[in-house]
């Protein structure tokens, strides 16, 4: 069961995919992996298609083409993942959609003119490795946090205060010491923002927003790797129809043709699990947190095996630098490590059943 876009939607992804294959389609994403820098002219033209407006307002020069904001994402993000993409999207749709009274930095983030990046890395966005004390009318801030995104504007950081997670909004070229830090996912761009009794105002508390924070932000992980898990597996399926060994293409030996089975069983349970996160989400449903994190256990135990067992089938060919296996490989093995790890999500969804465990 996979997403059914509406007619809106499917214009909003052909025209989406016709610019990625003109601006960074996978050959070039294979230099970006090798240190080549990414276009600005790639925010200005995306954002120009509406993919950083969905969850602005309309006043504020933003809007959704189909009037659900969240499904929207969904397929973009599903369709940026079978592309390889990198960032600004996901974090920047994400901060866009829990951000109240900012109406400048809305109409700038829906526009292009400024990004926003996420604390990423395990369970960064959700654990007390940033404190928060209060100090007068100011707080500061000590520990680390590591950004997906170096060259966004701004960064949304999810503090411990009181006990309690909090966000802050701040400017990311002012807030800490910065490091860069390299990643399995060569596609990505790591960075660690080291805090030091850095003092901030107040006013850069977001209030109220950290659980449709980590919910959102899940969701586009997961539909990001079921886009790569997607299209790693058609490469798949299509290698073994084209590769002739011992007189016959090698999809048609029975070892393979069960190790295809149970991959394509994965893609499609995978999609089904995420239509539902989505739907959920979508709603406000008071399950959708635990829907989400459900979606992020199964796709972060099985679509990494599943994308072990393609590069299988492609045998040494797929180990090869210059083949496009590795990229998707480690675009769905980082997800599940950067956005909330499968033991994270397991206690969520846990918790959401305290009584019945008892």
């Amino acid at each position: 069961m996979d997403l059914d876009p509406t007619d809106d939607q499917a214009l909003l992804l052909e025209t989406s995919a016709r610019f990625v294959e003109d601006t960074l389609p996978v050959e070039r994403v294979h230099a970006f992996a090798d240190g080549a820098p990414l276009d600005p002219a790639y925010v200005t033209a995306a954002a120009e298609l509406g993919w950083f407006a969905m969850f602005v307002t309309e006043d504020l020069g933003g809007g959704s083409v189909s009037g659900d904001p969240v499904t929207d994402a969904v397929l973009l993000a599903q369709l940026r993942g079978a592309r390889l993409q990198p960032e600004p999207f996901a974090a920047t749709n994400t901060v866009a959609a829990v951000l109240t009274g900012h109406d400048d930095l809305l109409s700038d983030l829906a526009a292009g003119k400024a990004t926003a990046t996420l604390a990423v890395s395990g369970d960064a966005l959700w654990d007390d490795g940033l404190r928060a004390e209060r100090s007068g009318p100011d707080l500061v801030l000590t520990g680390t946090a590591v950004v997906d995104d170096p060259g966004a504007s701004w960064v949304l950081l999810t503090a411990s205060l009181d006990g309690e997670p909090v966000h802050a909004l701040l400017p990311l070229d002012a807030t800490a010491r910065r490091t860069p830090l390299e990643c399995l996912d060569v596609t990505r761009r790591l960075e660690v923002l080291r805090f030091d009794a850095v003092r901030i105002s107040a006013d850069a508390l977001v209030p109220g927003a950290v659980e449709r924070t980590r919910t959102l932000a899940t969701v586009l992980s997961v539909a990001d790797s079921v886009g790569a898990l997607d299209r790693l597996f058609g490469m798949t399926r299509q290698y073994a129809l084209d590769r002739i060994a011992f007189g016959r293409p090698i999809g048609s030996f029975q070892a393979l043709k069960h190790l295809l089975a149970d991959v394509s069983l994965v893609v499609e349970s995978a999609k089904a699990v995420l239509a539902a996160a989505t739907r959920a989400l979508s709603v406000d449903a008071p399950y959708a947190a635990e829907v989400a994190s459900i979606a992020a256990t199964y796709v972060g135990e099985r679509a990494a095996r599943a994308g072990q067992d393609c590069l299988q089938v492609h045998g040494g060919i797929g180990f090869a630098w210059e083949h496009d296996l590795h990229l998707y490989l480690r675009r769905i093995t980082a997800n599940a490590a950067l956005s909330g790890t499968v033991d994270f999500h397991r206690d969520r969804i846990v918790a959401a059943h305290p009584r019945e465990l008892v």
